[in-house]
């Protein structure tokens, strides 16, 4: 018996996905040419001063600029696993530079490169030698008894923590992209899951964790991140602007972070793990971590499209803390898009310059 003749619009519509695949895997193997061989641009470019610092802790001071000058600093606070010039990626694309020329005074925390001599740096010395040095400091500096404590991603939990220790320091506490429900932190959640990711083994507590163990994670949270680079790479090499922008964001995701190995462990087990921070059951320096005890304004920010930090695991700060001034915002953007993209000058940067002028 003879087979039935294949249709020839299935062949067709095979045919057209065959050439499809062909020339996105060519965008590839160029984007791949001009990551290997283009230089990347200068970043954090912006002018500053550095007015505090503290083994490789450097608080760089953004002046404001423009007719009106705010009297509360603002300290912004990064994450530890990536190179704080992601507030400062382009000079029209810069957190710290809008901030400023909007009148503010800014304080960036650099946390700096950790060496193998600060393996056993734990949550404690973090929070409240680190941290509260670098914002007594900037208060100092600014005249004021109070900051504005600004916290992204990692930075952002962290800036949750130090306010709930230090309540008397900070005047407001804004935060964006920023985990505290860490059973719903989605994909990075599912890899250091208890079950399949034991803290104990797979950090020594006296070395620092591997630059290249983090990057082989965050690779598993996007698994098709460098295909979809590469394209966009090879498409924006077509625009000067363009392709200078994209080679910015890379030199930055390049550059990331060794992470103290005492910290780390105590940080994945505590939050990712054991989710302590919603429990109420997070001791640091002796003292409990209660969110209900921040009662100054807060404002949290959530990007709808965030895969790293969950708008399910940001959102619920505004619930638990104990102020009356909780605000939670949702933005139509990406984990990184709210810093980087053209949504920080058009949409981001404009309202917390209200939120903080409103405080």
């Amino acid at each position: 018996m003879m087979s039935a003749l294949p249709d020839p619009t299935d062949m067709m519509r095979d045919l057209i996905d065959q050439i499809g695949g062909l020339r996105q895997a060519d965008q590839v193997r160029r984007g791949m040419r001009l990551h290997a061989s283009l230089p990347r641009p200068p970043i954090g470019t912006t002018p500053h001063t550095v007015v505090h610092r503290q083994n490789k802790l450097a608080l760089r001071h953004y002046a404001p600029q423009g007719d009106t000058v705010h009297p509360i600093p603002v300290v912004v606070v990064p994450s530890m696993i990536n190179k704080a010039s992601i507030c400062d990626l382009e000079p029209d694309r810069s957190l710290v530079s809008g901030l400023a020329l909007r009148g503010h005074r800014v304080y960036l925390l650099d946390w700096g490169t950790p060496g193998d001599e600060d393996a056993d740096q734990s949550v404690e010395d973090v929070l409240l030698n680190l941290f509260h040095r670098a914002v007594d400091r900037a208060c100092r500096h600014a005249g004021s008894a109070q900051a504005f404590v600004l916290g992204y991603c990692q930075g952002g939990t962290l800036a949750t923590m130090y306010t709930a220790l230090r309540p008397e320091r900070v005047r407001g506490l804004a935060v964006f992209n920023a985990p505290v429900k860490f059973s719903a932190a989605g994909r990075f959640r599912d890899f250091v899951a208890p079950e399949v990711f034991d803290v104990d083994t797979a950090i020594d507590p006296d070395r620092l964790m591997p630059v290249d163990v983090m990057k082989v994670g965050f690779k598993l949270l996007d698994p098709m991140g460098n295909w979809t680079k590469y394209i966009a790479l090879e498409q924006a090499s077509q625009d000067p602007i363009r392709l200078a922008r994209a080679l910015a964001r890379e030199r930055w995701l390049e550059e990331n972070v060794p992470m103290p190995g005492t910290f780390a462990r105590e940080f994945i087990r505590n939050a990712y793990q054991e989710d302590r921070l919603i429990a109420g059951t997070w001791s640091v320096g002796g003292q409990t971590i209660d969110l209900s005890s921040i009662t100054c304004p807060v404002l949290c920010c959530a990007a709808a499209r965030d895969f790293i930090a969950p708008k399910e695991s940001v959102l619920p700060l505004a619930e638990l803390v104990g102020s009356d001034d909780a605000r939670a915002e949702v933005l139509q953007t990406g984990h990184i898009g709210v810093v980087v993209g053209s949504f920080g000058p058009r949409v981001f940067y404009p309202l917390l310059d209200d939120w903080f002028r409103s405080h």
